[in-house]
């Protein structure tokens, strides 16, 4: 948890940057768990440059958060939250996941509809990834808890989503819904595969280069390394080639309004269907070509996976043949 005051000299250099950035507006989003809102941190928040809360909810049923390891009950959590709601002026966010051991397909319905309620304008859904070496990953992996089935994590999420196009939200990437002009603008910058650079301890950033490949740039992980030389403890990696156009597809694909080919020639000087093969006759229904652009329908980000592992294969025989 960061202290406040560290909090607040991080947003004056952000808002110091924006402002020599030029006039345009930016989205300025500080991400917290519910129980660490409280009136000082909002009112802080108020007075700086941050315009957008983003929330890990996760879940409001008791018996999901104590398996998943939350801090605070559902109850406490909901106060936090209406809190938030009834004092917080800029727009918010809220994580919620589906999948989790104690989770019910009534209460997650009940959770998407209360965030709903509250005004969140943006959401995101992720199904639980499972983390061997975590302590939930061992429960499972010593049986000590059962995952719910492939089929009641359908209907969960089956219950949410339905549950979100009901309030008019619209699903704009794999993972997020949200209400018109809602839309995250960062995560956008790592969607489109842009440039970002990242402060602190693991961060990692990216810049394009010239020839369409990525200069990635992972801060050390360990604190007292990365605090006593920040610059010097960067490790750069080049990304070109195979992984780098995959890359692209990969995390232009996971928005609604997909990958245009002339953007992917424009960054990389090749032609998409020769590189991955016609993904649009492949994976009918799925990916459409709509407006020079590979589009995928709801079916098709629900199995984006199955698309893209055969769109590398298709991809790594290119790059084989085309090496001298």
């Amino acid at each position: 948890i960061m202290p406040l005051a560290v909090l607040s000299e991080t947003l004056d250099l952000l808002a110091g940057a924006a402002r020599s950035g030029g006039a345009d507006p930016i989205e300025c989003t500080v991400e917290a768990n519910p129980e660490d809102i409280t009136g000082a941190l909002l009112d802080l928040l108020a007075a700086t440059c941050c315009n957008r809360l983003s929330v890990g909810v996760q879940s409001l049923e008791d018996e999901a958060r104590l398996i998943a390891g939350r801090r605070g009950s559902a109850a406490d959590t909901m106060s936090r939250l209406e809190f938030m709601a009834n004092t917080w002026d800029g727009r918010w966010s809220a994580d919620l996941m589906y999948g989790l051991p104690g989770q019910t397909v009534a209460g997650l319905e009940r959770d998407m509809s209360t965030i709903i309620s509250l005004g969140a304008g943006h959401i995101s859904l992720y199904e639980l990834t499972l983390e061997p070496e975590t302590p939930l990953g061992r429960d499972v992996s010593a049986g000590r808890l059962l995952l719910p089935d492939e089929d009641l994590r359908w209907d969960q999420y089956l219950a949410a989503t339905d549950a979100l196009g009901r309030a008019g939200y619209t699903r704009y990437e794999v993972s997020n819904w949200c209400l018109p002009g809602h839309e995250c603008a960062h995560n956008g910058v790592y969607w489109r595969m842009g440039n970002w650079l990242a402060v602190g301890p693991a961060g990692t950033g990216n810049v394009t280069l010239p020839d369409g490949s990525y200069l990635r740039m992972d801060n050390s992980s360990d604190d007292d390394s990365y605090f006593a030389n920040p610059a010097g403890t960067v490790v750069e990696t080049r990304i070109s080639g195979v992984d780098a156009v995959f890359e692209y597809l990969m995390t232009t694909m996971r928005r609604r309004q997909g990958m245009a080919l002339v953007d992917f020639k424009a960054r990389f000087g090749l032609e998409a269907i020769d590189v991955f093969g016609p993904l649009h006759e492949r994976f009918e229904n799925r990916v459409e070509l709509v407006s020079g652009s590979w589009r995928a329908s709801d079916h098709g980000l629900d199995t984006l996976n199955t698309i893209l592992v055969e769109a590398l294969t298709r991809a790594q025989v290119y790059f084989a043949d085309a090496a001298p």
